[in-house]
């Protein structure tokens, strides 16, 4: 039913009892399908080069789209079609945009479940939570520079610069990940509006190792071996917390699960043994702490035996690399331990293979125990490396 097709044929459109096409004679494959019950959609009809039958693709309902622009798109899927490009596809494989931000951190978190750690996205869910609650229901393309740059200055009121920008991270990363350009949390970078905090750089001196150690063997505190550990391993507290029996076994111990993703092997050598308690169920946790109880214990310990300044359990992990450095350890031999992903030499030399790594270790633990023994012994006392060929008496 061949007829140029006009407003007053979209006027004259009525119910039949059978489905029929109306096919413009101005744009060739443009049509419009009416059902048995009168309900009229634009398609376009064109064989695509390569195939050998035609494709019916619908644009549109009639009484939605106007005339105007139901025609411009049929004639650019004609063109699409003419040069072998199925629009088909292209409709299925292109993501639809989350409506809301909320939607987009949803659709992202999903998508990343495989990817990235538990506690990553986690992280992402809070900082949402506690940052942009009142976003969850805002379009995702609604979001402004102006919001941005106002919602920054706010919350630099109420918390700290390193949270506000692992805040506006995390949201950046989330619109980047849906291609919204311009991403608008770039305004902070463009006008230099983000504030810089100041990293930390707390590591225990002699004397306060020497007091943890005090405290260990006069008044048997439970949380100094886990202190100690720490110090001992550098290991982080996520690895340490999470740790069971079953992960110790024939004289090592087996760190899994790390941030690198990498498995970390560590030898059980002179003190950190003896940190280590008695042994249960594979299945139970070596220390017994989860992060509410331990982060408990330590401020009970804090407040009845404080050091100098303030210190955090990231600080006794950055303690174990400064005194590691002191007693003459290379960055390259420290990030071996700390487990880190390196490049060139470190990965030439230790990450080869893992026997030359457990020797590695298996001195570096001997040495640094032989330091924090020195401190102990010394009652803290001048911060140098330990004497050659010194001897606890």
């Amino acid at each position: 039913m061949p007829t140029k097709i006009t407003q007053r044929t979209l006027a004259s459109i009525e119910a039949t009892g059978k489905r029929k096409f109306i096919r413009d004679t101005d744009t060739r494959g443009f049509l419009i399908e009416v059902s048995a019950k009168g309900k009229a959609t634009f398609c376009v009809e064109k064989r695509i080069k390569g195939q050998a039958s035609a494709k019916r693709i619908r644009i549109g309902d009639v009484d939605l789209v106007p005339l105007v622009d139901a025609r411009q798109e049929a004639k650019r899927i004609l063109l699409q079609a003419s040069q072998g490009f199925d629009p088909r596809h292209a409709q299925v494989d292109e993501d639809p945009l989350p409506e809301t931000l909320l939607g987009a951190l949803q659709a992202y978190t999903n998508i990343k479940q495989h990817s990235l750690k538990a506690s990553t996205l986690n992280d992402y869910n809070k900082t949402f939570s506690n940052c942009f609650s009142d976003w969850k229901s805002l379009p995702t393309r609604q979001l402004s520079k102006r919001m941005v740059q106002d919602r920054y200055s706010e919350l630099l009121a109420e918390k700290s610069p390193a949270y506000v920008n692992k805040a506006f991270r995390n949201l950046s990363a989330i619109l980047n990940f849906h291609d919204i350009t311009p991403n608008p949390c770039d305004i902070l970078t463009k006008k230099n509006l983000r504030v810089q905090s100041q990293p930390r750089n707390r590591f225990l001196s002699g004397r306060e190792i020497y007091d943890i150690m005090q405290v260990r063997s006069t008044f048997k505190v439970r949380v100094a071996n886990i202190l100690l550990f720490f110090m001992l391993t550098g290991l982080r507290k996520s690895e340490v917390l999470r740790l069971t029996w079953a992960d110790v076994k024939e004289g090592q111990i087996y760190i899994r699960d790390t941030k690198n993703r990498k498995d970390h092997v560590i030898p059980i050598v002179g003190l950190i043994g003896e940190l280590l308690e008695d042994r249960r169920a594979d299945n139970k946790l070596v220390f017994g702490y989860t992060e509410s109880s331990l982060r408990t214990a330590v401020d009970k310990f804090k407040a009845r035996h404080p050091l100098k300044g303030d210190w955090t359990l990231h600080d006794l992990r950055r303690t174990f690399s400064e005194h590691m450095n002191l007693i003459g350890y290379t960055e390259q031999d420290i990030a071996v331990a700390n487990n880190q992903s390196g490049h060139g030499v470190t990965r030439k030399h230790y990450l080869a293979g893992q026997l030359a790594k457990q020797q590695l270790l298996k001195k570096m633990y001997t040495d640094l125990e032989s330091q924090y023994r020195y401190y102990e012994y010394d009652h803290g006392g001048q911060v140098r490396k330990v004497p050659e060929n010194w001897e606890p008496v």
